[in-house]
């Protein structure tokens, strides 16, 4: 085989070459190459590092021990105590010896086999049994002994069918991994958003709340006054009325005044004010009455937010969470929620929260007209169970298996990050819970969250926190 013998040739060279400039040990070719059908060797020290491609084989060293240990400058006796350590320097040196050596081998060879891979150096001291194939030889004269150089080409060795089914399974493999290290730091980096938003948003439900508070007391109030003096001016108005019609007199001047207050009252439409004004004074309260219900909500989100982990009213804090949002949804849907008696639980109730707001606004979202969002709480055995369910557009079922899944998202670029279902998850699994979908395209999606009763989730609230 002419490129065995001429790589082996070359390997024999630089090898000489590399003993003089890293160890200063001068050699001399004892022969030319020798071809064999594998390797064989007496010496006690081996190194070699195999390569792989288009081709396989590989180049090795073989030595005495006491050889290489010469070669390096040791000149204290190997014995059974200090072997382990010479041993270990002896094979660090003719490691980078042989990296160098292949190095510099390799590019020659990769010009006539290409796409060709290496092994690290592997180092045996004893006899080694290796596989048979075509095999250069050489040996090169040291002042210390005998450095055998070996230069293995396999053409026939490579067995496509089986290296690609390597190669299939150890990408699969890799892949697998990768996408689980992915996957892992996707979920830390969606718990890292949710903490500085758990943080940012409680710190801001607070002042907001307070801030609203202070005016919202004042308007309130002062409609409720602005109530009771419209009754009292309706009362006043209704007795001039009275006057004017029971006054009978003659005088001229009086009666161009009792005309011109009828008139003024036609021509403003008296009663529609007062009727009006009443309608408008309701509509106010009951505006400040659904803002003071936000406000609450915005309170007890940050106040338990900051609490921790504690009991909780669920149906409570799905009230808030509707309350919460309810400006984002009432001109698009219904909301029904349907509640039943059900035992308090351990958790934190500002993350609770801000799951079922990101569970309503993923539904609000997905209707379209004459739309409407179901809630429902009830009690299983030693859990609680919340569905919310919707009749909106539904989810594919290639997408039901990713929806959970970090920074997944079937909305529109700049809609959404696609962390609120994954952060939800991981709040709820975090809770010893559990969280599931179901859904249909066109026909809707229901989730169901189920959390353990207090009695049962009582060891684990160490745990949560």
């Amino acid at each position: 085989m002419r490129h065995l013998v001429e790589n082996a040739e070359r390997y024999q060279a630089v090898v000489q070459r590399n003993l003089l400039d890293l160890f200063g040990v001068e050699s001399s070719a004892d022969h030319q190459v020798i071809e064999s059908a594998s390797v064989s060797t007496e010496k006690s020290f081996i190194v070699t590092i195999y390569y792989t491609g288009t081709v396989y084989g590989e180049y090795l060293l073989a030595m005495d021990e006491s050889t290489a240990a010469a070669a390096l400058g040791l000149d204290t006796p190997i014995t059974e105590s200090n072997r382990p350590q010479i041993q270990e320097q002896i094979a660090d040196a003719f490691s980078e010896l042989l990296n160098m050596v292949v190095g510099e081998c390799l590019v020659d060879l990769q010009s006539t086999y290409a796409k060709l891979t290496l092994t690290p150096p592997r180092v045996y001291f004893g006899k080694i049994r290796y596989p048979k194939f075509r095999t250069g030889m050489s040996s090169l004269k040291t002042p210390f002994g005998d450095i055998e150089c070996f230069f293995c080409l396999d053409l026939m060795r490579l067995d496509l069918a089986t290296s690609y089914n390597e190669a299939i399974t150890s990408l699969l493999d890799v892949n697998n991994k990768l996408k689980e290290a992915n996957k892992h730091l996707a979920e830390q980096q969606a718990q890292l958003v949710h903490s500085e938003k758990m943080a940012s948003v409680g710190i801001l439900a607070s002042g907001v709340a307070h801030e609203i508070n202070s005016p919202l007391f004042f308007v309130e109030a002062n409609l409720t006054a602005l109530n009771d003096y419209v009754s009292i001016i309706e009362s006043i108005v209704a007795l001039y009325e009275n006057l004017c019609l029971t006054v009978n007199t003659t005088d001229p001047e009086l009666i161009v005044a009792i005309n011109a207050i009828q008139d003024e009252r036609k021509g403003k439409d008296l009663e529609f004010v007062l009727e009006d004004t009443q309608t408008l004074v309701a509509e106010s309260r009951e505006g400040v009455r659904r803002i003071k219900s936000i406000v609450n909500g915005l309170k007890e989100f940050s106040h338990v937010d900051i609490g921790g982990v504690a009991e909780a009213d669920l149906n409570l804090i799905i009230r808030n969470a509707i309350s919460l949002i309810s400006h984002e949804i009432e001109d698009r849907c219904q909301v029904e929620f349907q509640c039943e008696d059900i035992p308090r639980v351990t958790c934190n109730a500002g993350e609770i929260g801000q799951v079922l707001i990101n569970m309503l606004m993923n539904a609000a979202q997905s209707l379209r007209k004459d739309g409407w969002i179901r809630v429902k709480s009830s009690c299983q055995s030693t859990c609680v169970t919340i569905e919310i369910e919707d009749n909106g557009h539904g989810i594919s079922p290639e997408d039901l298996d990713h929806i959970f899944d970090p920074f997944f998202t079937t909305k529109e670029v700049g809609d959404g990050v696609g962390l609120g279902l994954s952060i939800s998850y991981g709040i709820i699994n975090k809770h010893n819970g559990s969280i599931s979908v179901e859904s249909k395209v066109d026909l809707g999606t229901k989730f169901t969250i189920r959390l353990p009763v207090v009695a049962n989730v009582q060891r684990h609230a160490n745990a949560i926190s």
